[in-house]
């Protein structure tokens, strides 16, 4: 008798039953495809005793993109691949967050969060002429780019936090309350509900083994997340004023459906009389290169070309 039909019938059966068992492996297996369909290679480095997780490639000048909080270097996937034909892209897990050292003794206040980027990038032996940071992603781009402004030589912020004269926003205010709170979670019901739906405008379908894995790994942070968030929030000195004394050029995406740091932030920054590009995107979220990748990188591009910041060569 011909087993063949029933062995495969066997195999597509425990692979359907592996997808909703063994979401674990499948996360990574879906990360890693991921990555590679962005052309982004896993690199680590010890620095200061501290293991960083990044992601690196792409050719041309250097653009350092960094995450908000909760988030990783993985954010960065789905305008990695365009961008990666303009630019040498290094994407870090930031300490605290995704694959790198999270001790519980680290502080998260901008200014300890700066130090260390610098570290890590005089590890690395690199210079970036290009950084581009989401939520606190985009208050830590600026506030090393106040340090180091003679290598840098653009910032393309995504709905940073840090605008202390702005409205405060849903999230911010659920946050503050402890109810409701994105940094609050327990299962994947919570996460769901409390990250992934206010995080968009239009909220993507994500593969079940991704939603556990995230909904897992936000579960293990919470219980120290409070504690860091206050510490990022409490940064002496608040966005608006550090991208007051930047002298390099801004370029802003600001979703207009933005419930986790409220867009009237355009607003705030507009006034601090540095030189912005601002450009408030309808129906979308906190996360623009999530959510609008060809959008976004398109504006950036753009942008970078009008300034005369890309060689004729690299505009491909």
């Amino acid at each position: 008798m011909d087993t063949g039909p029933a062995l495969i019938v066997l195999a597509i059966l425990a692979l359907v039953l592996s997808w909703y068992l063994a979401t674990g492996a499948w996360a990574r297996i879906l990360i890693a495809a991921a990555r590679r369909t962005a052309g982004l290679r896993n690199r680590a480095i010890d620095v200061n005793g501290l293991r960083w997780h990044y992601l690196e490639g792409g050719t041309g000048p250097l653009l350092v993109a960094l995450h908000g909080f909760g988030g990783d270097a993985d954010n960065w996937l789905r305008v990695a691949r365009g961008l990666g034909r303009h630019f040498r892209i290094i994407a870090p897990d930031l300490p605290g967050f995704g694959d790198s050292d999270a001790p519980g003794s680290l502080p998260f206040d901008i200014p300890s969060q700066s130090a260390r980027l610098n570290a890590f990038l005089e590890a690395l032996g690199e210079v970036p002429e290009f950084i581009a940071g989401n939520s606190m992603g985009g208050w830590l781009a600026c506030a090393y780019t106040l340090e180091h402004s003679e290598s840098v030589r653009a910032i393309w912020l995504l709905a940073p936090l840090g605008v202390a004269s702005g409205k405060p926003s849903p999230l911010l205010k659920a946050i503050e309350s402890d109810r409701q709170s994105p940094i609050s979670i327990t299962n994947e019901s919570e996460f769901k509900a409390r990250v992934v739906q206010p995080m968009f405008g239009r909220p993507p379908w994500i593969p079940r083994p991704l939603l556990r894995f995230y909904a897992s790994r936000a579960a293990r942070q919470s219980a120290d997340s409070a504690r860091r968030f206050r510490e990022v929030l409490e940064s002496p000195r608040k966005l608006e004023a550090i991208v007051g004394e930047t002298r390099v050029p801004i370029h802003l995406q600001w979703g207009s459906l933005d419930r986790a740091v409220n867009p009237d932030g355009v607003r705030v920054l507009l006034q601090t009389g540095a030189e912005i590009d601002a450009h408030l995107l309808e129906g979308v979220g906190h996360l623009p290169m999530l959510e609008s990748a060809g959008e976004s990188k398109r504006l950036w591009i753009s942008f970078c070309r009008r300034m005369g910041l890309l060689e004729t060569s690299d505009v491909r």
